[in-house]
């Protein structure tokens, strides 16, 4: 478990600052460009620990082609981060993408999508997410409000 969380705390330090990195390259190369050059950079660094330490290809047969939907999600990810990023700065998105996350992969857990175990729903879980959609809406307007006080600052 332990190693779960650690790789989970590392994977949204990757994706957050790859999504900022992205909204960056994305000004000087547009939306399309940028997602083509990171999947290139993605399956180059997939690539080489492949080749270094081994992997299964040939099983690739065995796996429904749903699955391989995996790859285009991907690239919606890609693309909807760095907009959303440009659109609404780092943090909100951030914010909104993991109350989205987290209401899909809640979906997944109740209906036991994709052959993950089912679960059901307990009312911690409804509460929880609950505080977490509060929170987001707090966090907008304390960052609106600060926004607002630093332009009448600089106004003034």
């Amino acid at each position: 478990m332990v190693i779960g969380i650690i790789c989970s705390a590392i994977a949204g330090a990757f994706i957050s600052v790859q999504a900022a990195v992205n909204a960056k390259m994305n000004v000087h190369l547009g939306a399309w460009a940028t997602t083509v050059l990171v999947f290139i950079v993605g399956l180059v660094g997939s690539l080489v620990p492949l080749l270094l330490f081994g992997g299964d290809l040939a099983g690739i047969r065995d796996v429904s082609p749903i699955y391989a939907l995996g790859g285009l999600l991907g690239v919606g990810v890609v693309f909807c981060v760095m907009r959303s990023i440009q659109l609404l700065g780092p943090t909100l998105s951030v914010s909104v993408i993991l109350v989205s996350q987290l209401i899909w992969a809640l979906g997944v857990d109740l209906f036991g999508a994709f052959g993950m175990p089912q679960l059901t729903l307990a009312p911690g879980q409804v509460i929880g997410l609950m505080i977490l959609l509060l929170g987001v809406v707090i966090f907008k307007q304390s960052q609106a409000t600060a926004l607002a006080r630093e332009s009448m600052k600089e106004a003034a």
